[in-house]
């Protein structure tokens, strides 16, 4: 049987205020193509298909139109919520699907049957547990003692009653302990929303959601494929990927990374106004790409976004990388303020900031400035 990863889609997430679906649109688009290429039988789907609990109108018609691009290819999906996602509107209407091949995680109370497929090896049983808080779970264990999330995930798996003797897949949206993490990810003080990959070992493959990065954790199974798009800066040097999972008889399990192209990239682009505006005529990438742009001058320029949006239209953010901003990291300590005379508190000051002594030309002008405040007051 060969299976399919993906997650995170976040459909109706904005990037610094830019709307996404036309590019979640080109990529599911390009998933549906290599599925269909590559012959998969299940695409299993990790959670947060939408970036908000109540799924705009523009992302729902996506997701639609992808799924009925699926079950006409005849490819049957495993779909989780998230904790993005809202698990009762997600699975509204869920009986109806499954009759087309599409099988929702319903809302979690406290007993998950598995969806079991087969191939020539015999069954493969599908686990699809959704997103879970403790509160959740202890709600239906109340003899069962249950703090954090491992407390919990560890309780519902432990309920499933998984025969090892035969091939099962689970689907999870969770935090894990040693998961590498970005700033585009919700983040609990404490680790109190990790799980230890370890809960998971009777699973032949755990696909999970949550997590942007690709990445495989511990020594089994445990695979987060990441997010389809680069979904925040944080996410620039992230190789976008959807695993196919080639399981054989028990035992037997291939992870293949096939690499997603995105319509518009997320980049980077370091240098001096002057250079970046001269380069972008050479640039050999595309211009509607987004662009985090740090520039190296040493004095700001003026209206500089309104320029470099002339060549890079999808400029996301401007910031500095200085004499002034490096200066700016380190927070000085003034000593003895009332024995110094204000002139020399401000050159203290100005040193901290900008990195550079003043001239005597703005030494002068300072200094007119605190003789007529002094008048005033």
């Amino acid at each position: 049987m060969l299976l399919a990863h993906i997650s995170d889609l976040h459909l109706g997430k904005t990037l610094f205020n830019y709307a996404l679906l036309e590019d979640q649109e080109y990529i599911l688009e390009q998933i549906v193509a290599i599925l269909t290429e590559k012959k998969v039988d299940v695409l299993m789907i990790a959670g947060d298909v939408f970036d908000k609990n109540v799924a705009p109108e523009a992302g729902l018609k996506v997701f639609r139109k992808f799924l009925n691009k699926l079950v006409e290819a005849n490819i049957k999906v495993m779909i989780i919520s998230g904790n993005h996602d809202s698990a009762e509107r997600l699975t509204f209407g869920a009986e109806f699907m499954t009759e087309k091949g599409i099988y929702f995680s319903k809302v979690y109370d406290g007993v998950i049957e598995p969806v079991t497929l087969t191939d020539e090896y015999g069954p493969v049983h599908f686990y699809l547990l959704p997103f879970v808080k403790p509160s959740t779970v202890q709600h239906y264990f109340e003899e069962e003692k249950i703090v954090t999330a491992d407390d919990a995930v560890r309780c519902a798996v432990s309920h499933m009653k998984v025969d090892t003797k035969e091939r099962n897949i689970i689907l999870a949206h969770q935090n894990i302990l040693s998961a590498k993490r970005c700033e585009s990810e919700e983040v609990f003080i404490g680790g109190q929303d990790a799980v230890s990959d370890e809960v998971f070992a009777d699973f032949d493959y755990t696909a999970l959601g949550h997590i942007h990065g690709q990445q495989k954790i511990g020594k089994h199974n445990v695979y987060f494929c990441g997010t389809p798009l680069k979904y925040s800066v944080s996410e620039l040097n992230h190789n976008k990927v959807m695993p196919i999972i080639s399981l054989g008889q028990k035992g037997t399990v291939a992870v293949e990374m096939i690499p997603l192209v995105p319509k518009r990239d997320l980049r980077q682009i370091t240098g001096t106004f002057d250079e970046i505006m001269t380069n972008a005529k050479n640039d050999p990438h595309n211009h509607e790409d987004f662009i985090d742009v740090i520039l190296t001058d040493e004095d700001e320029v003026m209206d500089a976004m309104a320029s470099l949006r002339t060549v890079y239209p999808n400029v996301l953010k401007l910031s500095y990388d200085n004499k002034a901003t490096k200066a700016a990291e380190t927070v000085e300590k003034f000593s003895g303020v009332n024995e110094r005379k204000p002139l020399e508190l401000f050159e203290i000051f100005y040193q901290s900031r900008r990195g550079s002594e003043m001239n005597e030309e703005q030494k002068q002008y300072m200094q007119s400035l605190i003789e007529k405040i002094w008048e005033k007051n």
